[in-house]
């Protein structure tokens, strides 16, 4: 199995790489930045010209028929610009759209002109032929469709179906959240699991969003390390800084190589899918938290201000880790999951 990107997988990231840098930069989060929310929604167009929004559906469907490895590694780029995770609803959502066979919500979402929330369960919410339960909207407000998914499918709900939205505090505050319940709603656009795997790659591409995360901080943690100086030197000659930076590159590694094997074994639909996508997302979180953590740390003082760019890191991560199952679930579904040998 290689796990090194292909030339045209370098094309890919280097092309994404370019529009992100020059209209999704973190600066975009700094004052006078809205107090809630972002304005990521309005790249949507941009990406659905450039073949991004589709990029994983079949050409025959009006996507554009690529696998699940270059799926993989444009979510990388998009954690590390802390692109909203909404992106998800549009990507999937259009997974959804073209399984159920409603074309025309699949034009619409490919181009961008519609937006798709998501909608994470809470407690014993449901979904399936009948949707109930309490969730958590995110980027939901002007959002006419949301996404859910869980082992069972993936649904496409209308906001308007939901009741009691509330609108509460997000721990990120750059991403709008409410709380909202369903009352045994049908959902417009219902795929089972065993029609498309949607739960098992939207794991994948959780952790492959949060790789980006791991590996932009130890990325900062590196830079800041080689221009703050104590003691008339560079923080990192110090050992202790030297320790950090490496512990955080060790962590970011091995999640990018978790996910690159998750979305290979996903893209060649192999025995052990649904083991690596969960442990993709588990090793993923884990780098991201620590890494978000320890480079707050070597930024000292400065890490704990919300002017520095540290702590957007450190809740995204967190936001990630409660998407569609945290940590405790991945790892009860973990024990339960075949593994191939």
């Amino acid at each position: 199995m290689n796990l090194l990107l292909s030339e045209d997988q370098v094309q890919i990231v280097d092309t994404l790489k370019h529009f992100l840098s020059e209209e999704a930069p973190i600066s975009r989060f700094r004052p006078p930045a809205p107090q809630i929310g972002n304005q990521d929604h309005l790249l949507l167009p941009h990406l659905a010209e450039l073949g991004f929004l589709g990029i994983s559906i079949p050409e025959e469907s009006g996507g554009i028929g690529l696998s699940g490895a270059e799926e993989m590694v444009v979510y990388r780029e998009f954690g590390r610009n802390l692109l909203s995770p909404a992106i998800m609803g549009s990507m999937l959502g259009a997974r959804v759209a073209a399984a159920a066979g409603n074309t025309a919500l699949l034009d619409e979402l490919l181009s961008g002109k519609t937006r798709v929330g998501l909608a994470n369960p809470l407690g014993d919410a449901s979904i399936g032929a009948l949707c109930k339960g309490e969730f958590h909207l995110i980027e939901s407000i002007d959002a006419p469709w949301l996404l859910c998914c869980d082992e069972q499918g993936s649904a496409l709900l209308r906001r308007s179906d939901f009741t009691a939205i509330e609108q509460v505090h997000a721990m990120d505050h750059s991403l709008s959240l409410e709380r909202a319940r369903l009352e045994n709603i049908a959902p417009a656009a219902w795929v089972s699991a065993e029609q498309d795997a949607i739960y098992t790659r939207a794991l994948v591409l959780i952790g492959a969003f949060s790789v980006g995360l791991a590996e932009a901080t130890r990325d900062m943690a590196v830079e800041y390390a080689k221009i703050r100086e104590q003691f008339g030197k560079p923080i990192g000659s110090f050992q202790s800084i030297k320790h950090i930076c490496a512990d955080m590159a060790i962590r970011a590694e091995s999640a990018l190589c978790q996910a690159a094997v998750a979305s290979l074994t996903l893209s060649a639909d192999e025995p052990g899918a649904e083991f690596h996508s969960t442990a993709c997302k588990l090793v993923s979180i884990d780098a991201a938290l620590k890494n978000a953590s320890q480079n707050i740390q070597v930024h000292g003082a400065i890490g704990f201000t919300s002017e520095a760019d540290a702590h957007l890191y450190l809740k995204r991560a967190h936001v990630m880790d409660q998407l569609w199952g945290d940590t405790r679930v991945q790892r009860e579904r973990m024990l339960r999951a075949p593994f191939a040998g």
